[in-house]
């Protein structure tokens, strides 16, 4: 790919999100599987930065990175909150 870094073929953030649709109850599944999602989304936004060029990508890629943190760290909250009733 251009010399891009992947994120690979099956990366653990993907195995992570086919684990979480196994979880029974909603509201942990739907918080585990959009960590895992996001992981995804921080591993292709550094590829981004790591590889690309063009200055609007990058800024993008820096902007989805910082979000994406603070999103995993709310869920990372809510699934405490949610195994701890």
């Amino acid at each position: 790919m251009n010399g891009a870094p992947s994120v690979g073929p099956m990366a653990d953030w993907e195995t992570s999100m086919m684990r979480a649709a196994t979880i029974m109850d909603p509201d942990l599944a739907f918080n585990c599987g959009m960590i895992a999602h996001h992981m995804g989304a921080i591993a292709m936004a550094e590829a981004e930065l790591h590889a690309g060029k063009d200055h609007a990508s990058r800024a993008m890629a820096a902007e989805i990175i910082s979000t994406q943190r603070k999103e995993i760290d709310e869920m990372t909250k809510r699934i405490t909150a949610l195994t701890k009733k």
